[in-house]
């Protein structure tokens, strides 16, 4: 019984590093329900129920694309049949270099640095 007792107790600090962690790591613009400093208050106060309160109230609802990418779109309802297999063909953006080795410029200081006698 004791090891159960230890057990509660892990998991319990574990989801109240977790919480903390993330309500400190979330931008403040995402935060959900309250503002970011009550979060940490309430997880602090109360860390079993502030640390699930957080995890079902106050983390943002899905993680927000980067400036510039696309949104994710969802998975129900989609099969491997509504996928075009053009679309991996294509790179994600051309106008970027993939690896240091296909970008001209970095291929140009190299060779400076190699030889810089030339």
């Amino acid at each position: 019984m004791l090891w159960l007792g230890g057990l509660i107790t892990f998991a319990t600090i574990v989801l109240w590093v977790y919480a903390f962690f993330d309500a400190l790591t979330t931008p403040t613009q995402e935060i959900r329900n309250l503002p970011k400093i009550l979060w940490m208050v309430v997880i602090v106060l109360f860390p079993a129920v502030g640390a699930i309160l957080w995890l079902f109230l106050g983390r943002p609802y899905r993680s927000v694309p980067a400036q510039g990418d696309e949104p994710a779109q969802s998975d129900l309802g989609r099969s491997a049949d509504d996928l075009d297999p053009s679309d991996f063909a294509r790179p994600s953006d051309p106008s970027r270099p993939l690896g240091p080795d296909d970008d001209p410029e970095f291929l140009r200081d190299l060779n400076r640095r190699i030889d810089p006698d030339e």
